[in-house]
């Protein structure tokens, strides 16, 4: 496997190994609740901190996979050399809107930090919860800018009917 398939799907492979981390506690719960009967206290923080990461994790991957709910009928009514200028435009929003959630959300980090506020069992910082968001914002900056200029410079007429 090339670096560069390593790099494209970093959040993918990231996202993967923390759903298997996020499995393991979740069944290892399961069994110490019900079979030994002294569930694990600290394991819901564990599966609190993985699912937020999947889930910001996986909006970059849904970005690249056009998995993300759209609206095409208005787009797809304009003649398509409007319509690649009116993506473009739409990816170069998104885009802008992701940069701005990004900043709010480093913002927010940098206040946890200060804060050195943790959780209450396993003392985990609180940054690394709101992490997530600055993160999966770049990589969702990242697939969307990669699928824009693709689309622009590839797409003809005929391939866009």
């Amino acid at each position: 496997m090339s670096i560069k398939k390593i790099l494209l799907n970093l959040d993918l492979y990231l996202g993967c190994c923390i759903l298997i981390v996020l499995v393991i506690v979740a069944v290892a719960t399961v069994i110490s609740r019900y079979i030994i009967s002294s569930p694990f206290m600290w394991s819901e923080e564990v599966q609190v901190l993985c699912f937020t990461w999947i889930s910001f994790l996986g909006a970059g991957v849904a970005f690249r996979h056009g998995a993300h709910v759209s609206i095409e009928m208005l787009v797809d009514l304009i003649p398509f050399k409007i319509r690649r200028y009116i993506e473009l435009v739409i990816a170069l929003f998104v885009s802008v809107l992701l940069c701005y959630v990004g900043y709010l959300s480093i913002v927010y980090v940098n206040q946890s930090i200060l804060l050195e506020k943790t959780t209450t069992i396993l003392k985990i910082p609180d940054y690394l919860y709101c992490l997530s968001v600055p993160v999966g914002c770049l990589f969702m900056i990242v697939s969307n800018t990669v699928i824009a200029v693709t689309k622009f410079l590839t797409q003809t007429e005929a391939t866009a009917e």
